[in-house]
């Protein structure tokens, strides 16, 4: 039995029992004015008796007609938001009928990326022809694609005996928002950027070989001028510039072969507390890199999954990493064709993989490494995730970066 339907069998048998317990109550009611009527007074017993049926048909009938009525939706102030910041989620009860209705019992909920600050059960009542707003804080605590969901809506009629689930659309049952990874300040990481420069192509040696072929006879080559203040310090070529003593820059308009490439890996496992801790690690510590690698002038390709696709995002200048930010901002794990991008493979470069796998899912990360043995692999420190290969890197909350491989 799965935990949902535990849950579910849970408030059936809840509802079953506070039924069955204010009936007896009611029943209790109706014996006391017929022992009155047949005691002490049978007129005023039986006025008794036929006011309490009367009000027992009246609001099981009403009820039923109100539900039927009554419009339920849920939405945020906010769709986008950071670590630790809090949304409002409004949950509104509209009654279009002129009567009023009895008591609503709200039970709402949310995916693991956030926190709702106070209670998750509501109750409220809506007059005729009017609407009634329930507002409900919500803390975001890990990024990504994030769900607030409204789990039941009960309505409970006037007398509370009788409580019956509104039937509401699911797409009013549920709002979507989206939570910005960090990007946090850290030391540089000297060791790390040194080993993933190794596996870029991009040395002056290829470029100077390349520098002195002669453009006209169909050969690639690279022309040359002189470095003004403002240009891309990535496109000088120290070998050539130390040679005449000035700073000399590439004309092409495109490097090619040359850049790191990343790409992430993150398994499909049960979103939780410390999944999503990981993954948060993960992914900050990935753009914490590309602000190094910005700073220092460097390129970078990088590769993540969404709905069922590899996609790219190229990493130049920091409003690249903004966006970045953005897109990871509504990232949520799909099934992807290979654990490595056929891009990357294609290429023939090693690829530089931040995984959020963990010691108890850790499938992914073997895979990539039994793939690309020469693949340099990071996992969070945290995630209990044994080496896979000799290029295994562990990430701190701090943002340290440390060799752990074979």
């Amino acid at each position: 039995m799965t935990a949902q339907n535990t849950i579910k069998n849970t408030l059936t048998d809840n509802n079953v029992f506070r039924t069955a317990r204010s009936l007896t109550s009611y029943m209790g009611c109706i014996a006391m004015t017929l022992a009155v009527t047949y005691f002490l007074d049978g007129t005023a017993g039986m006025l008794i008796t036929a006011a309490l049926v009367s009000a027992f048909v009246i609001s099981v009938t009403v009820s039923l007609v109100v539900m039927k009525t009554i419009d339920v939706t849920i939405s945020a102030d906010k769709q986008l938001l950071t670590k630790g910041e809090t949304l409002d989620c409004m949950i509104k009860l509209t009654n279009s009928l002129p009567l009023p209705a009895p008591v609503i019992e709200i039970e709402a909920d949310c995916s693991a990326h956030l926190l709702i600050s106070e209670t998750t059960l509501y109750k409220g009542a809506v007059e005729g022809r009017s609407s009634n707003i329930i507002k409900m804080p919500v803390t975001a605590r890990h990024s990504g694609a994030a769900v607030i969901r409204i789990k039941r809506v009960t309505l409970t009629d006037y007398l509370g005996i009788f409580s019956f689930g509104l039937k509401v659309p699911e797409e009013q049952l549920t709002v979507r928002v989206s939570v910005y990874p960090d990007i946090p300040e850290a030391a540089v990481q000297t060791d790390f950027l040194k080993t993933t420069a190794t596996l870029s192509n991009n040395d002056d040696e290829e470029e100077e070989s390349s520098e002195t072929a002669i453009n006209p006879t169909g050969i690639a080559g690279y022309d040359h001028r002189q470095y003004f203040p403002g240009d891309p310090i990535k496109r000088i070529n120290w070998k050539m510039s130390s040679k005449r003593d000035i700073y000399m820059i590439r004309l092409d308009e495109q490097i090619r072969g040359t850049g790191q490439v990343f790409f992430l890996d993150v398994p499909m496992i049960e979103e939780n507390e410390f999944t999503l801790s990981v993954r948060d690690n993960v992914i900050e510590g990935l753009l914490t890199i590309f602000t190094m690698l910005v700073r220092e002038g460097k390129e970078a390709a990088f590769y993540y999954g969404s709905d069922g696709l590899w996609l790219s995002h190229e990493i130049r200048a920091q409003n690249d990493i903004i966006d970045l930010q953005e897109i990871l901002s509504g990232f949520s794990p799909s099934r992807l064709n290979g654990v490595i991008p056929a891009e990357i493979i294609s290429a023939g470069k090693t690829p530089i993989c931040f995984t959020a796998a963990v010691g108890d899912h850790a499938g992914s990360a073997e895979q990539i490494a039994a793939q690309c043995p020469d693949a340099l692999i990071i996992a969070a420190q945290s995630s209990g995730l044994n080496a896979p290969n000799r290029e295994f890197w562990t990430v701190s909350e701090d943002f340290d970066f440390r060799k752990q491989g074979l």
